[in-house]
């Protein structure tokens, strides 16, 4: 081969390098991408029974609560039993009771040992202050919500007439609901336990700005709730209205 032919063969090669180059970038970048996204992507739940569902539940429970500018918390349980029946007790560091909230259809009761006061009526007389409004939105948290569709949210009214917006993940799990009253509930954190998935994070947004996030522990799903958890024993307490409310 002579000098001139040599020279352009090299000539041609080093023309190439630059497109085989930027060819090796776009290449090393889509890598990065597929692995980035298999990193960050959440792993499908694994262990749902089909047909199995949230009939019941005990579970330690954190709660934070942020509502007029002031932020409380602590530690407690909740027991829950469908279609809208829940009791949380709030315990102080030493173990004891600071609040115990009862739901049962549209009444809403909350025991105040301290004060030696239970506080008890409808939800919609829920005065709208001191985070009170936020525990009144646990019945419609805890309301089953629709089956997913082929769209990731579905439009749908309550057994109490509420309109709401439910939005789903890919699995099919409830991560948002929205109500017309400009409310909003947020799931996460989701664990099987029996065969059914579990939201271990709840976060309430009320429409007037409280806040509160419960966070549990150790669930147990669908054990046996009796009559006498869910009922506030009321023996020697003054039960006042809610409107005579003055704080914890």
């Amino acid at each position: 081969m002579g000098a001139s032919n040599i020279a352009r063969e090299v000539g041609m090669i080093e023309s190439v390098k630059p497109g085989l180059k930027g060819c090796c970038r776009w290449l090393a970048l889509l890598v990065f991408l597929a692995l980035s996204a298999c990193a960050t992507a959440p792993r499908p739940l694994e262990g749902i029974v089909p047909g199995r569902s949230l009939e019941t539940l005990s579970s330690a429970v954190s709660i934070a609560v942020r509502a007029g500018g002031k932020s409380s918390g602590g530690r407690g349980y909740l027991v829950f039993r469908q279609p809208d029946r829940f009791h949380l007790v709030m315990l102080s560091p030493f173990g004891l009771t600071v609040l115990e909230v009862f739901t049962d259809g549209d009444r809403l009761t909350c025991v105040v040992p301290s004060q030696g006061v239970a506080y008890s009526g409808r939800i919609d007389e829920l005065p709208d202050r001191d985070g009170l409004r936020s525990w009144g939105l646990m019945r419609w948290i805890v309301e089953a919500p629709p089956a997913p569709g082929p769209a990731r949210f579905r439009d749908h009214v309550t057994r109490s007439g509420l309109q709401e917006r439910v939005y789903y993940d890919a699995q099919g799990l409830v991560i948002r609901k929205e109500s017309d009253d400009g409310d909003e509930v947020r799931f996460s954190d989701y664990r099987v336990v029996n065969g059914v998935a579990v939201a271990e994070s709840i976060e309430i947004v009320a429409a007037g700005g409280e806040q509160v996030r419960l966070t549990f522990s150790d669930p147990e799903v669908n054990p046996v709730v009796e009559d006498s958890m869910l009922a506030p024993s009321l023996e020697g307490l003054k039960v006042l209205p809610f409107s005579a409310f003055k704080g914890f």
